[in-house]
């Protein structure tokens, strides 16, 4: 069986190949996939393309936010079947062999029928985007500051708001402010980074934010997520910093050590899959939770994905995310055309 998949090869250097798959004999995790749709991560793959991400390797198989029908599968995959149309965790590619728990991420999710292909797929972000408030102790009545208004700080922003507590987004990119403004974010601050942290505490009446979020990934942000922080407050590093940045950190440690500041790795790994002994939280019940919010339009989809390309047009879609980010606010990568005709 033949089966197109996307490889990044080198610093601008991608290409859509074709590769034989062998799905007769599954292994019992192992699954087979038709995928319809999947969604380019503007953080971790654009990283990759254009060099950004230190001690990268290539070649590498981009993506994690896939959408497709299980075709095959194993004798151990008991909460999935034939059928059945899921999110999963693995790469751009048309079809592919799938084992769940040794993906990098590790999900097989099946899809509420109300939600649309594209709503699977970003429902990925959504979850990334989560692991920015699950690890906080989060009051109500709490300031909240979001650094970055990208995909990833647009979804936690609104996120925030749906739990009751006062959420302050900030992004020197005007146009990201006033689209925050149009999804019912309620509060941003544009200026420009060097009047950031003055606008912020003026904000909180110099007291400063109960909870902190780095959605940009910046290590200047990061620092500046310790001036903002009020006392006995919290600071979650949800972006992965990844260009080299050269700081004095004395002063900062410093601020962790006399402010009695949490600071937090809020990667999504933390958590497991299904809900074991000693963890009440989990991927599937967070994503059963987004799954209602984007059903009900609580988040939107329709005002995050800005285009839908063939898999033949990726570099496409990787230049406008990088160069045009006004533009290019999300892309899909479709594999079926509307009549159920693999690419």
């Amino acid at each position: 069986m033949i089966a197109k998949e996307i490889i990044i090869h080198g610093i601008q250097d991608v290409s859509l190949e074709e590769r034989e798959i062998q799905p007769e004999s599954l292994q019992p995790a192992e699954c087979l996939i038709e995928t319809s749709v999947s969604l380019i991560s503007p953080g971790t793959e654009l990283s990759r393309v254009f060099g950004l991400k230190q001690g990268a390797t290539y070649p590498a198989s981009p993506g994690y936010c896939s959408v497709g029908t299980i075709q095959a599968k194993g004798d151990s995959l008991s909460h999935v079947q034939v059928g059945d149309r899921v999110l999963f965790s693995g790469p751009h590619a048309s079809r592919q062999i799938y084992d769940y728990t040794k993906s990098d991420g590790g999900i097989l999710f099946p899809l509420d029928p109300a939600l649309s292909n594209e709503e699977g797929a970003f429902l990925m972000m959504c979850w990334i985007a989560m692991n920015g408030i699950l690890p906080a102790e989060v009051k109500l009545g709490d300031h909240v500051v979001i650094f970055g208004l990208g995909t990833l700080g647009l979804i936690l922003s609104l996120l925030y708001q749906e739990m009751g507590v006062n959420v302050l987004a900030v992004d020197p990119v005007k146009e990201r402010c006033a689209l925050a403004r149009t999804m019912g974010v309620e509060s941003t601050l544009d200026c420009v980074p060097d009047q950031q942290i003055k606008e912020i505490m003026d904000h909180t009446n110099q007291q400063g934010a109960d909870i902190v979020v780095d959605a940009t990934g910046l290590s200047i942000c990061i620092l500046s997520s310790f001036e903002v922080a009020a006392k006995n407050g919290q600071v979650l590093l949800l972006g992965s910093p990844r260009t080299p940045f050269t700081a004095d950190v004395t002063p900062y440690l410093n601020m962790i050590h006399r402010k009695m500041l949490t600071v937090r790795g809020s990667f999504n790994r933390r958590y497991p899959y299904q809900e074991q002994e000693g963890s009440r939280l989990s991927i599937t019940r967070s994503l059963t939770y987004l799954s209602e919010l984007l059903i009900k339009k609580k988040i939107d989809v329709r005002h995050f994905i800005s285009h839908v390309i063939s898999p033949e047009e990726v570099m496409t879609g990787y230049a406008g995310l990088m160069h045009h980010k006004d533009e290019y606010t999300g892309v899909i990568i479709q594999w079926k055309n509307q009549g159920g005709v693999q690419k």
